[in-house]
């Protein structure tokens, strides 16, 4: 299984058009060679109507990196029943960028 962490804008068409700026999409992949996890996780990401802009991290997991009854360790299950998993962090169209401290 892998972890990618993609940041994506939606496509013209995406309802959140013009409303999201962007997003950061946490994918688990179930698959075994990064190259094609990271291509699944993008596939997948462009199928629901967005733009990838890059990938932030790719890394291999394991189900017990994730305590029973956390969100991931749900995730990382289902995962392994449909292939990919995806959850969409987004963010508003105008809002402001993080600083530096």
């Amino acid at each position: 299984m892998y972890f990618v962490m993609l940041e994506a804008s939606p496509k013209p068409l995406h309802p959140a058009y013009g409303k999201t700026d962007g997003a950061f999409a946490a994918v688990f992949v179930n698959e075994s060679v990064h190259a094609a996890a990271e291509a699944a996780a993008t596939a997948f990401v462009e199928e629901h109507g967005w733009d990838v802009i890059e990938v932030n991290e790719a890394y291999p997991v394991e189900i017990d990196q994730y305590p029973v009854g956390d969100s991931s360790r749900d995730h990382f299950e289902q995962a392994l029943l449909d292939g990919v998993v995806a959850t969409f962090n987004t963010w508003p169209v105008g809002a402001p960028e993080d600083e530096p401290t």
